[in-house]
């Protein structure tokens, strides 16, 4: 430890100090009150004038009544101070900081020296380890990877930076009667946003149409409505029957299959419904409902 102390180390001037000196000696033989100084050691004293006005002084070196100081610590002016003035050890707010410091370095492990005997069995919790403190280089894992990585076993004990499999995710969506008593024409998306990857896609369907005058089609295929990625295949369009009048239904069911590609961080997965793609419209009173059901699994 740096910071020396000694049982009651004091003494007075034996030659006065101007406020600029470096140096100050004591009575002599009291050099010995004070503690022996090598290397980066020192200690605090504190110099009182018969007024006791103080100046706390960092002695970094002693040679027999002799010390070398650094002037004016810890907030406090250096002053002149005449013979027979005083000069005292001293417990100070920097002293006692230095030996808290200290013992917390101390009582850092050097590298490598824990092995797992000096650890019990779940001694080490989320809460035993401070934020950030074990990184990859502590995991014995090569460089930082990249953006979406996470640290994969590699089955042997040792970790590497890998893209994990995307679980399989199953939406499904229930959209019944959200044109009724108006105008035929609707075209709405359902989906949801996947992250980067290649995905197979399952749609069914099972939809009625009420009191359509027009042969409107419906078309059915996968869409990315915010064009952040690839539609690779998947189609399916199919025509109603025509009606004219009534409130007889028309029953339209079937399976779309696609395959896409999200090349971004995030894009949707969705099916796309139109019930006019020719462009016509059907002002009748009718109405569109049913159910959609989709299925979305990750192939990377």
């Amino acid at each position: 430890m740096d910071v020396k102390f000694t049982n009651n180390g004091h003494s007075t001037l034996a030659a006065s100090v101007a406020t600029g000196d470096t140096s100050i000696t004591v009575a002599s033989g009291h050099g010995a009150r004070f503690p022996s100084l090598s290397g980066s050691a020192y200690f605090f004293a504190t110099l009182i004038d018969a007024s006791n006005n103080l100046e706390i002084v960092k002695c970094t070196g002693r040679s027999s009544d002799v010390l070398t100081i650094t002037r004016a610590q810890e907030s406090t002016t250096a002053r002149a101070f005449a013979i027979g003035d005083r000069i005292e050890l001293r417990v100070t707010a920097a002293g006692l900081g230095a030996i808290y410091s200290e013992a917390v370095a101390d009582a850092t492990p050097a590298a490598d020296s824990i092995v797992n005997s000096m650890i019990a069995t779940d001694a080490v919790n989320a809460d035993s380890i401070v934020a950030d403190a074990v990184g990859a280089s502590e995991l014995n894992v090569s460089g930082n990877g990249s953006s979406g990585q996470a640290l994969l076993s590699d089955g042997d004990g040792t970790m590497s930076w890998g893209t994990a499999a995307a679980t399989d995710y199953y939406y499904k969506s229930f959209q019944s009667g959200f044109n009724d008593g108006g105008t035929a024409h609707q075209a709405w998306t359902i989906g949801q946003d996947m992250p980067q990857g290649k995905y197979q896609m399952f749609a069914d369907f099972n939809w009625d149409a009420r009191d359509q005058s027009d042969p409107d089609p419906s078309e059915y295929y996968w869409n990315l409505p915010t064009g952040s990625g690839t539609v690779h295949t998947g189609y399916y369009r199919q025509y109603e029957q025509a009606l004219n009048g009534g409130t007889q239904n028309n029953h339209l069911n079937g399976t779309c299959i696609g395959y896409v590609t999200i090349t971004s961080s995030t894009g949707r997965v969705g099916l796309y419904f139109n019930n006019s793609f020719d462009g016509q419209s059907d002002t009748d009173s009718g109405g569109w409902g049913g159910e959609v059901s989709i299925m979305i699994f990750s192939l990377d």
